[in-house]
């Protein structure tokens, strides 16, 4: 077995010669570490380098929610024993890795790991790199913090609605986090009488690829066909920035994964979430 070792500043430029090897799928931890750098007090959580012949050839982002990038099996059963004591809120990350340290966990300590709240084990990530294959909608616009209320509402619906438990708290960081979103002018959506009807965020980017995340359509307005028009336009305005569009559907929500193929979104890898 490998070395295994928390990452320090100097490791940097070799977290990011492995996030580009997976540019798409490792895009959320890309974009931290962009951000943040590699170190807990800037990151706000460990990682954990796996080095054969000292070379880094695996890592683990290390917090709430536990993500391994390029993660071979021997650097899989690694992190696996220095995890067997803890807990987490998530694994998640492609499939066959992500998949494969819960295994691995379930095997150390059955009791503590193999009681998951649920189990998405086949998630698909797409992606788009061209211009969208339907006709944008002119009605979605990018939001400002005048409409935080409603806003944060369809964030609260869409996120109790896809997690299956509400985000809120009583410091309110759910409500910090939308904000931070439109102030920082990624969140996008279409507003009727002031109320925000259909919502999107960029909730990471790194480079020239970004992720669409927190799509949410008010219910009421469901199976009209109008929801691939409006992500028509949520990828029309996402690559004035970024030359690729990217975001992640669970397998058995088919009117989603139908929508975004009609929009030209085309299916790249796999992942999969474990939630606690």
């Amino acid at each position: 077995m490998g070395d295994v070792r928390v990452l320090s500043r100097a490791d940097q430029p070799d977290v990011l010669r492995l996030l580009q090897l997976r540019p798409v799928d490792n895009i959320i931890i890309s974009s931290k570490v962009r951000q943040c750098g590699v170190e807990r007090a800037w990151l706000g959580n460990d990682l954990v380098g796996y080095w054969e012949d000292g070379q880094l050839v695996s890592f683990l982002s290390d917090g709430f929610s536990l993500h391994p990038i390029n993660a071979t099996p021997a650097a899989l059963d690694a992190f696996s024993l220095r995890l067997e004591h803890r807990r987490c809120g998530s694994i998640l990350g492609v499939r066959d890795e992500a998949m494969g340290l819960w295994q691995r966990l379930c095997d150390l300590s059955f009791t503590q790991w193999a009681s998951p709240r649920e189990v998405r084990d086949h998630q698909h990530v797409m992606a788009i790199s061209g211009p969208p294959k339907v006709e944008p909608d002119q009605h979605v616009t990018w939001v400002t913090t005048r409409h935080l209320d409603s806003y944060h509402d369809a964030s609260v619906a869409m996120y109790t609605e896809e997690v299956g438990v509400t985000p809120m708290d009583a410091q309110g960081s759910y409500r910090d986090h939308v904000a931070s979103l439109m102030m920082k002018g990624l969140a996008m959506g279409v507003l009727r009488a002031g109320k925000v009807v259909f919502k999107a965020d960029i909730v990471a980017s790194a480079g020239s690829v970004c992720q669409i995340g927190g799509v949410w359509l008010d219910p009421r307005m469901r199976g009209r066909g109008l929801s691939a028009s409006m992500m028509a336009a949520v990828v029309a305005k996402c690559r004035e920035r970024f030359a690729t569009v990217s975001l992640y559907v669970n397998s058995y929500n088919l009117p989603a994964v139908h929508c975004y193929r009609r929009v030209g979104f085309s299916e790249v890898s796999q992942c999969a979430t474990i939630l606690y």
